[in-house]
This record gives structure tokens, C-alpha cells and sequence, in this order.
């Protein structure tokens, strides 16, 4: 009887562990294909982050900006590199080396990164540049307060108010009827004696003003103890000449927490940071008017020097003409040398032209030495007024010796403030574009980036990777990340 009973026990003991045993080897099982979710998960995050961890040295030194170079200093940008970074991150984290130990181990996982492939991307460049615009505001948010955008609106609302825009209309239009009413009295005093027509001139201190004016406005404007910038670029070699390069899929940017006009006061802000201009120089740079040449464009900085000082000279223009025609005694002034000129030449009838051409003159003087004062790194007021009108008119047809002789002032506005006052007037896209040109411009100058380009820096990813373990299991798993 002792015999069967120990027999059965050990039928059951064998029946019960089998079923345990199995019980055991699922659940085993279970927690190794969690393993390799949770492991393969785990390990995405790690490589993404590596590789985001690679970003560009230089542009983040320069520019605040977080980008990942996809040529990685090795030539053209190439995405494939982007995707083999990730991978080798990913086996690296798979295949982590043994340690020195007396315990042998196994992997139970035996995980392997077979392949990576890129869903969606976005470069620098994207939307028109507005991916670079969105890390540029979010980092001048993080680092500027409301007291400072106050402050920078207020001054760009002093020089941008209808009044200024209401004046340029008015130079404009007064402008152009003196040309016309000058060439009408042209014609009018030339004779045709024996068939040749021989012009009598208006002379007045505004043939001489006439005569500078034809020299052009640097030659003015522009102190000879300063050093002018003669830096000149080839510009299909940067982004906006070239082929571009777009990235792919969809993929969300940070969305930023302050409104439009608040975003375009912190973008242009940080163009006027990180970009170098005329008295300004950025260290490293190639082009020195960085400023200038997000504004025009052109391709050297003599170019975009000069097409500042001539955009600052017609507002100057604008305002200084219309404060002489509010001034009563400077009215008068031009009135009785008007009378003078007219009656030495024996024509009367011309004082109200000669008047005109004085009038111009004049403020064309007033406005230039303006631009010298601005150039020269001073203030002027945004209006005129008695006090602060600088060239009399006994000194018009000479200006142009007396344009160093003024008071400094502490208050008005600087050559700064013209720049920023237009770069809220050129076209955003312009602006992003020409920006991603300085960049290039200056990172290439840097050691190893020759090829450097923004619109091969990628700034979010999406990835899917393929994982395979030794045991049979496979895994796809997808990862997004980005910089916030």
C-alpha cells in the first residue's frame, strides 16, 4: 500500500510541475517580449537624444541655435547620416559591453537595431525660414522681460507713427512738381540764337548743393578717419540663390506662447543682437554690415552701406522739408535770396522756382549732415524744430565743409534705431533668408564646416526603427523629438 501511494504522489508531483513548469515559461516568456517593448522604447529615447546631444557647436555659439549639422563636417548634408547616427546609438545602448566579473551573464534580450528611416523632418529653412523663427523667439523670450519689449516698441513707434509716413508722401509729391516746374522755366530761358540754344542758369546756392549732390551720398556722409569695409560675397553660394533642400512629413514646431506683434519684436531684436552693422562690427564675420545686408541684399557692404544712408537721407529729407515750410523766418530767408537771384538775372517771374530750388536745397543739406551725424555714431531729434535746425542758409552752397560742425545731442535717435525702424518695414521671408545666409557666411569661416548650410540642419524628427532579438522577437517602434 505504501508502494501505490508513493506512486501517485510522484504521478502527481509530475503532472502538477509540468503545468507549473509551462505556466512558468509563458510568463517568462511575456516578461522577456515586455522586456524588449519597454528595453526598445527606452533605448529610442536614449539614441534620439544622443544624437539631438550632437548639435552644432558654432551655431549655438553664435547664434543661440540648436540645429544637428547632417554633414557633420564630412561634405554635402546627407539625411542618411542622420538615420546611421541613430542607429549606431541604439546598438551601442543594445549591446552594452561586460564587465570584469566572475559572473557570467546572458542577455536575454539580444536586441539588434536592424534599420532606421527617417517618417518626417524639419530643417532650419522650413516654412519660409519660420522653423528658425520659432526657436529665435522662444529663446529671446527666455531671456528678455516685458519692461524690454515696452521699451523697444515705444521706439519704433516713435519713428514709424502715420505723421513720418504722411511726410515722405508730402517730400514725394513736392519733389516732383519742383522738377517739373524747373524743367518747364528751363525751357523758357533758352535762346536760339543762331540755331544753338544756350541755357541761362538759376544761380543760386542751389546749383552749388546740386553739383555735391552728383558725388554721391557716401562721399558725404561718411567721416575719412573711419575705415569703410571693401568685404564683398559670391551670392549664389548661399541660401537665398541656391537649390534648397525641404524637409519631409508632418511634424508640429513648439508653438509659441506670445502673439504675433510680440514674435516680430523679439526676432528682429535678436537680428540686431547677433548681427553685426556700421559701427557695430561682428568679430569673425564676412560681411561687416550684417544689418545692412539683411535689408537690401546686395552683394558687398559698400553697396548696402550706401542704399541705408540714401533710404535714412529721403526720410530725413521728408521731415526736414516739411518743419521749413512750418518755419516762418527760414521761409523768409529763402523768400529775399529768392528775390535777390531773380532780380540780378532780370527775370522776376522766376522767384517762385528759385525759392523752390533753395527750399530743397536746403533741406538736402540739413539732411545730409543728418545721415553724417548718424554715421558718426550721435543722436538727432526724429523732428525739427529752431534749435535744432544745424546748417543756415549763408553756408548752403559750402555744406559740405561745414558737415562736422554740430553739437552732440543726448537725445533722439541713433543709426540703430533707423535699422531697426527697417527692418520692421522690409518682408520677414526676405529677412529669414538673407539671415540664413550670414549664417553661412560666418559658420563656414569656422574650422571643418566649408559645406555648412541651414537648410541641411534639422530641428525635429520623427524615426521609425526595425529591432530584431536573437530569440525570434521583433519590434518596430517610432520616436519624435525635437527642440524646444
Amino acid at each position: 500500500m505504501g508502494q501505490e501511494k508513493n506512486g501517485y504522489i510522484t504521478l502527481y508531483l509530475s503532472l502538477t510541475l509540468g503545468i507549473m513548469l509551462s505556466l512558468v515559461f509563458i510568463l517568462l516568456e511575456a516578461v522577456r517580449s515586455e522586456t524588449i517593448r519597454t528595453e526598445t522604447e527606452v533605448v529610442m529615447d536614449v539614441g534620439l537624444y544622443s544624437v539631438f546631444g550632437e548639435f552644432h557647436r558654432q551655431l549655438l555659439e553664435q547664434y543661440d541655435l540648436f540645429f544637428i549639422d547632417t554633414s557633420y563636417g564630412e561634405g554635402k548634408p546627407d539625411i542618411t547620416r542622420l538615420e546611421e547616427h541613430l542607429q549606431y546609438y541604439m546598438n551601442k545602448n543594445f549591446h552594452k559591453e561586460k564587465e570584469n566579473t566572475l559572473l557570467e551573464f546572458r542577455d536575454l534580450t539580444n536586441l539588434t537595431c536592424d534599420n532606421v528611416t527617417l517618417d518626417a523632418y524639419l530643417y532650419a529653412s522650413d516654412r519660409d525660414g519660420q522653423v528658425l523663427k520659432s526657436q529665435i523667439v522662444s529663446y529671446m523670450q527666455n531671456k528678455t522681460g516685458i519692461e524690454y519689449l515696452e521699451k523697444v516698441l515705444s521706439g519704433i513707434q516713435g519713428l514709424n507713427g502715420d505723421k513720418e509716413i504722411n511726410l515722405m508722401e508730402e517730400w514725394n509729391k513736392a519733389n516732383d512738381t519742383l522738377e517739373r516746374l524747373v524743367e518747364e522755366k528751363r525751357e523758357e530761358m533758352t535762346n536760339t540764337e543762331d540755331g544753338e540754344e544756350e541755357f541761362i542758369g538759376l544761380d543760386n546756392p542751389a546749383d552749388s548743393v546740386k553739383e555735391v549732390k552728383a558725388q554721391g551720398i557716401l562721399g558725404l556722409v561718411l567721416s575719412g578717419e573711419k575705415q569703410i569695409s571693401s568685404m564683398a560675397i559670391h551670392p549664389e553660394y548661399y541660401f537665398s540663390n541656391r537649390r534648397k533642400n525641404y524637409g519631409i512629413g508632418e511634424l508640429d514646431t513648439e508653438k509659441s506662447m506670445v502673439d504675433i506683434a510680440t514674435e516680430n519684436i523679439l526676432f528682429r531684436e535678436y537680428l540686431m543682437e547677433k548681427c553685426g552693422f556700421y559701427n557695430a562690427d561682428k568679430r569673425n564675420s564676412l560681411l561687416k554690415y550684417q544689418v545692412e545686408y539683411l535689408l537690401f541684399g546686395n552683394s558687398d557692404d559698400l553697396q548696402n552701406l550706401e542704399a541705408v544712408a540714401e533710404k535714412i537721407l529721403h526720410i530725413r529729407e521728408g521731415i526736414n522739408f516739411v518743419y521749413l515750410l512750418s518755419d516762418s523766418s527760414k521761409m523768409e530767408e529763402a523768400e529775399r535770396l529768392a528775390w535777390f537771384v531773380s532780380s540780378a538775372l532780370f527775370s522776376p517771374e522766376i522767384k517762385e522756382v528759385v525759392k523752390a530750388t533753395i527750399l530743397f536745397a536746403w533741406t538736402y543739406a540739413e539732411s545730409v549732415k543728418d545721415v553724417r551725424i548718424l554715421l558718426d555714431g550721435n543722436k538727432i531729434p526724429v523732428l525739427k524744430s529752431a534749435e535744432t535746425w544745424s546748417t543756415p542758409l549763408y553756408k548752403l552752397a559750402f555744406f559740405h565743409n561745414y558737415l562736422d560742425d554740430y553739437g552732440v545731442k543726448e537725445e533722439g535717435v541713433c543709426y540703430e534705431d533707423y535699422l531697426r525702424f527697417f527692418l520692421y518695414q522690409q518682408s520677414e521671408k526676405e529677412i529669414l533668408y538673407r539671415f540664413m545666409d550670414v549664417c553661412e557666411m560666418d559658420i563656414r569661416m569656422t574650422k571643418g564646416n566649408e559645406y555648412f548650410q541651414m537648410d541641411g540642419c534639422i530641428s525635429a524628427v520623427k524615426a521609425t526603427a526595425n529591432v530584431s532579438s536573437g530569440y525570434g522577437n521583433g519590434y518596430e517602434i517610432t520616436g519624435i523629438y525635437r527642440y524646444d
